[in-house]
């Protein structure tokens, strides 16, 4: 649905969508579905039918996997010199970062959202990989709120606190 209004209200218009590779043509078929629009799925064999010096600017709407832009650098350099409104990745609790190391999958991204003014992350278990890949993906969406690790790891912390004091709470009013 966000994507969808990006679209409609010219917000967007070249958008490259990246999931995991057994979810590309379930996202085709979505996008096409619910709501009309038409993307091109990007593959090893599509990326070198293309006859253009960058085969990533022969699309607006582009789906790929997410192995696919890290299993080769060639391919990966083209989608970052490509200009995207819109980065939209499926199963973002798989980008991997903590302080001493990140995955290159979380590089990746990290790449494009330094050049994209849209970034869209969807997971539906943010905390799964731990605080520290939460807190990364976070600084992926805003840099200035989330500079560091500790800070954040410290606000969590205390709206915990509040959250269980409210929940003290309103078990008290329950009971009575």
């Amino acid at each position: 649905l966000i994507l969808h209004r990006q679209l409609l209200t010219n917000r967007a218009r070249r958008v490259l969508i990246v999931v995991p590779d057994s979810l590309v043509n379930q996202w085709l078929v979505e996008m096409l579905r619910r709501f009309n629009l038409r993307f091109a799925i990007f593959d090893s064999e599509r990326f070198e039918q293309e006859e253009t010096e960058n085969p990533f600017e022969s699309e607006q709407r582009v789906i790929c996997s997410l192995e696919f832009l890290t299993g080769n650098p060639e391919v990966a350099r083209a989608a970052l010199q490509t200009e995207w409104d819109l980065l939209v990745v499926d199963e973002a609790h798989h980008l991997h970062w903590s302080p001493d190391e990140s995955s290159i999958e979380y590089n990746i991204v990290e790449q494009f959202a330094l050049h994209i003014k849209r970034l869209l992350l969807l997971t539906a278990s943010p905390e799964q990989m731990g605080l520290e890949s939460h807190f990364a993906r976070l600084r992926l969406l805003d840099p200035q709120r989330y500079p560091d690790f500790e800070t954040y790891k410290d606000e969590h912390d205390r709206y915990a606190e509040v959250a269980a004091d409210i929940n003290e709470r309103l078990e008290s009013m329950d009971e009575q």
